[in-house]
């Protein structure tokens, strides 16, 4: 199938992402004509139909959608998204920290320094978001003080490969529901900055040892992976 004008495409994602409101999308939709035609008969019937008002409207728009999209564009923008919150200090500044853990154990290896150096240790400390949203806002920014610049330094750098074209996103999973990409950094920039020398640029005082964390990290990776989870399941490990 051909994949849709950016403009319309643009509409897609920001809905799937939960930029913009169901409503505003469906209000969209409705009034944009030509669709019937970008999308062919059938699936725009089947679009169209659907209850905007279901839950689950989300996940039925993106099955009929989905071949019309382009996921690099989709992946970029997500990974942007949470970039931005993070540089910015926005109010999901703790949400996206603990994302690039998950992105980090979902493929992105380039979330590395980012994910483990500092997503995983606001995971751990935060596993029930509810224990994060309890905390007053001095609390809340007083625990983002003391990271903030090596955050806003890692998540800047990220931004800055995928700006440049040096990590190129597909949106495409391996046979293991890894996240594929295409690696164009130096061996330089690949390099791996050590924990130790995150915590101390930052002057941070560990809750725990970042060996230990880093073996929990290595830990929660393997058993992210669906391939050990079947293994596990398959041997009763």
């Amino acid at each position: 199938m051909n994949e849709l004008p950016f403009d319309v495409q643009n509409q897609f994602f920001q809905v799937l992402n939960k930029e913009i409101s169901v409503a505003d999308f469906e209000k969209w939709l409705y009034s944009k004509k030509e669709l019937e035609q970008l999308l062919g008969y059938d699936s725009y019937i089947d679009l169209i139909s659907l209850n905007f008002k279901d839950r689950y409207i989300l996940h039925e728009m993106a099955k009929i959608v989905n071949p019309f999209l382009d996921f690099g564009e989709f992946e970029e923008r997500k990974l942007k998204n949470i970039l931005s919150d993070l540089i910015n200090r926005k109010d999901d500044f703790a949400k996206s920290l603990i994302e690039t853990y998950y992105l980090y154990c979902s493929g992105y290896s380039f979330f590395h320094n980012l994910g483990l150096g500092y997503g995983l240790t606001f995971s751990e400390d935060f596993w029930n978001f509810s224990d994060w949203e309890i905390l007053t806002s001095e609390q809340k920014n007083g625990r983002i003080d003391r990271i903030y610049p090596g955050v806003k330094r890692e998540a800047e750098l990220i931004l800055q490969w995928i700006d440049e074209g040096k990590i190129v996103l597909n949106g495409e999973k391996d046979e293991f529901g890894q996240y594929q990409f295409l690696d164009k950094r130096t061996n330089t920039e690949e390099e791996l900055r050590t924990l130790e020398k995150i915590e101390i640029e930052e002057n941070k005082e560990a809750l725990h040892t970042t060996v230990g964390r880093f073996k929990r990290a290595e830990s929660a990776k393997k058993s992210f992976n669906p391939f050990n989870k079947l293994w596990s399941w398959l041997t009763g490990k």
